[in-house]
């Protein structure tokens, strides 16, 4: 069980990368709802690659990527790429809340992974509360009405992805530098745009320099928000941590609101309440269960 400053630290990282994840969302719908998503993905992937290795030899630690590249760094970025190539296609047919809210089943997920692969214990009453969570997700995205189509299930493709990347987090060694993943993954961001191009038969265009500033900022955002979200994963207890991934729901319904005027119905509200409330009380029965096995090894 990793530390409780550890964990404080993990907490902290996940809830700063989703604002920054947020911005760079609000500004990748925007710019993907005119040029091709795979064009956007490409050049985003470009300029944040570059800002990576800009730190990297500018710290002089050009040898951390060759360091990093390993079969399980590969896979996580891998992951990390479709993760962010499914968003984005969903993310340019649906509302950016609903996207949010439906994505947000990653931590459900991290948390009934981590029980099968790490044999985390996991209570009857956080099961309930995954389940309460999974409920929350269908009164926001609806079954059977226009928001819960062929792009809900490229946004669930994207939670599914994102939340093996997380678990595959902990299978690094803790001496492999989190900006060196991170530098792998934005290779692996940069060549998912080609990959998508030929598969849709997408044909890119021009870039308007608006625009393409447009990509840079969510490019050097991205840049940001990665070392974060890897660091976020590291040495802490994934129960714990995940939760706060429901941040997310704050961050997407303000943009969501402010940028793009969507507001959410009632039910989709009702669901927000459902899944903020099932991560609080999965986070307190973490706590519970820390507590007593701290008290049963000091009387050991």
């Amino acid at each position: 069980m990793s530390s409780y400053q550890e964990n404080k630290r993990g907490v902290f990282a996940l809830t700063f990368a989703c604002a920054l994840v947020t911005i760079n969302d609000t500004i990748a719908k925007s710019t993907a709802l005119i040029y091709p998503p795979s064009e956007v993905l490409f050049i985003r992937g470009v300029v944040s690659t570059t800002c990576i290795a800009i730190v990297l030899i500018c710290a002089h630690r050009l040898s951390w990527i060759f360091n990093a590249i390993k079969p399980i760094v590969i896979l996580r970025a891998t992951l990390d790429a479709a993760a962010n190539t499914a968003f984005i296609l969903a993310l340019t047919h649906m509302r950016l809340a609903d996207l949010v809210a439906i994505n947000l089943v990653s931590p459900l997920l991290v948390t009934m992974l981590s029980a099968f692969f790490f044999r985390e214990p996991i209570g009857w009453r956080r099961w309930m509360a995954i389940l309460v969570g999974l409920t929350g997700m269908l009164f926001i995205a609806k079954p059977g009405a226009n928001a819960f189509d062929v792009w809900a299930f490229a946004a669930l493709a994207a939670a599914t992805a994102s939340s093996l990347r997380d678990i595959t987090n902990r299978r690094i060694e803790t001496q492999t530098p989190t900006l060196a993943i991170s530098f792998v993954s934005m290779i692996a961001a940069t060549l998912s745009g080609p990959i998508l191009a030929f598969a849709t038969s997408e044909e890119w265009n021009l870039i308007a320099p608006k625009y393409l500033g447009f990509i840079g900022i969510a490019a050097l955002v991205l840049s940001v928000s990665t070392p974060f979200a890897v660091s976020a994963f590291r040495n802490v207890d994934i129960s714990i941590v995940a939760p706060f991934r429901y941040t997310l729901l704050i961050w997407g319904a303000l943009a969501g609101y402010l940028v793009f005027n969507e507001v959410p119905d009632r039910w989709s509200l009702f669901g927000f309440l459902l899944i903020v409330g099932s991560g609080i009380y999965t986070l307190h029965r973490e706590r519970v269960r820390h507590r007593e096995v701290s008290a049963k090894a000091a009387i050991h």
